[in-house]
């Protein structure tokens, strides 16, 4: 799966992970913008090409650092429900919950939990430099800086002909009316009725407005669901089908030549919108996000699926420091020359890890599929993976967690829950099965909680 402008992530696609301070802020940010000049291809000691040289009042150092690592959505303007700015040295000035920025930076940027960004994801040089400048007053700085131009939020999506782009949106535009709220999550369906089979190769998002918008999943569902938006729960049904989804910063998504997602006859798909106000300013802001497909009908030679492997049967003692299971889950024949081609790791903010190893014959030498160890939960990306299944083989997935508070913790959709599931994305699709209204085979399956068809799971040291 080729992924222009970032990889395919789990949290999108269970819409159950939020981007926390990273993602959570406001508008009002002054830029304090200077002497802001494209610069001339080769031009020495200045930008580069597709830069500028910019003077924020930040130190250049620190000036980079949130550029990179924060800015996708606490730019001048926030968007996806970001509360403040973090381009300029006002920015950081400014009072917020009775704190400067800057004070919350540091907070945020060395917290145990909800860390931002995500643990991992600042070298020491980088905290240094937030740290030292802080440390001597967050003061001021002359300089001007050399940085490149900041990508855009999308990618422009292409579809070449013969195959045809088809947009999944609303019949109506969702508007923001209650300023009370937060978080709002809105679902809605699209019918695609096509005379012969063809397969999509390519999915992205139609951003409409990145002040309230926050992510989009979506599913393929087998009932119908009105083209009007409704207020919906923040985790999909397990009879959908995932396909995709996508935040700020992601990009658009192409399957390998090998496969494409199905469409038969008539394609229920389904829309999930996450829309967030954390500003509380966006009263009467509306938005007709959806996603454009990009279907053909010169079929690809297998049809792509969706499987998760973990588990949805655990329960993390209170005030624990590290909690660990191990299951296990034996692949039976209908695996036969299944090809795992990305994969995405999904947990709450209690996880601290999670790997799925293949072991090949059942007793093999495991071999790791994908893992994330240290996890974050604001760190939910995907990567591509290279790796075939057999029958026989059993997939062991690990997954580590913490949990200082006074109460147990189980598997559930809100973020005081927990989940324990690693998303591979296969060909060639495995056919849904249901026995007596059971759910034998179904992309949940191997995370399923019933006892004679999911994973067997035990605690491990």
């Amino acid at each position: 799966m080729k992924l222009s402008g970032g990889p395919l992530g789990a949290a999108v696609l269970l819409a159950a992970a939020t981007l926390a301070f990273a993602c959570n802020g406001s508008s009002d940010a002054s830029t304090d913008r200077e002497n802001v000049v494209a610069s001339p291809e080769g031009a020495g000691a200045g930008p580069g090409p597709g830069s500028v040289a910019t003077k924020s009042g930040l130190p250049c150092d620190v000036s980079e650092v949130l550029r990179t690592k924060c800015q996708t959505c606490h730019s001048a303007q926030p968007t996806s429900g970001a509360s403040v700015s973090l381009v300029t040295w006002s920015d950081l000035q400014k009072d917020h919950g009775g704190k400067k920025v800057y004070e919350l930076v540091k907070e945020r940027i060395h917290a145990e939990s909800g860390r931002m960004p995500p643990a991992g994801q600042l070298t020491d040089a980088q905290l240094g430099s937030i740290d030292s400048w802080i440390a001597a007053g967050a003061q001021q700085a002359g300089e001007s800086c050399d940085q490149a131009e900041a990508p855009p939020a999308t990618q422009p999506f292409e579809c070449a002909a013969p195959a045809k782009t088809i947009v999944l949106k609303a019949a109506t535009p969702f508007k923001w009316e209650d300023n009370s709220k937060v978080d709002e999550y809105m679902c809605f369906g699209v019918d695609d009725v096509v005379a012969s089979k063809r397969h999509v190769i390519a999915l992205g998002p139609k951003v409409d407005n990145l002040k309230i918008l926050h992510h989009v999943v979506l599913f393929q569902t087998k009932d119908a669901m009105s083209n009007e938006a409704q207020p919906c729960t923040a985790t999909a049904s397990a009879a959908w089908k995932l396909i995709t989804g996508w935040v700020p910063g992601w990009g658009n998504v192409e399957l390998p030549p090998e496969a494409g997602y199905p469409e038969e006859g008539t394609t229920h798909w389904v829309l999930q919108i996450h829309y967030n106000n954390a500003s509380g300013k966006y009263a009467g802001e509306s938005d007709s996000s959806g996603f454009q497909l990009c279907s053909t009908d010169q079929l690809r030679p297998n049809d792509a699926g969706t499987l998760a492997f973990g588990s949805s049967r655990f329960k993390i003692p209170p005030r624990t420091p590290k909690y660990k299971i191990k299951c296990d889950y034996k692949l039976g024949d209908k695996y036969k020359g299944v090809k795992v081609f990305s994969a995405a790791p999904h947990m709450h903010e209690r996880g601290i890890g999670i790997v799925t190893e293949r072991l090949p014959g059942g007793t093999g030498s495991p071999e790791v599929v994908i893992g994330r160890e240290p996890f974050s939960f604001h760190d939910q990306v995907g990567q591509p993976v290279d790796k075939s299944l057999e029958p026989g083989d059993v997939m062991r997935t690990h997954c580590t967690w913490k949990n200082p508070s006074d109460k147990e913790i189980g598997f559930g959709e809100n973020a005081d829950d927990e989940m324990c599931l690693n998303f591979l994305y296969y060909y060639p699709a495995i056919p849904d099965q249901v026995v007596g209204g059971v759910p034998v085979q179904t992309w949940t399956t191997p995370a399923s909680p019933l006892p004679l068809h999911g994973p067997k799971c035990e605690e491990e040291d």
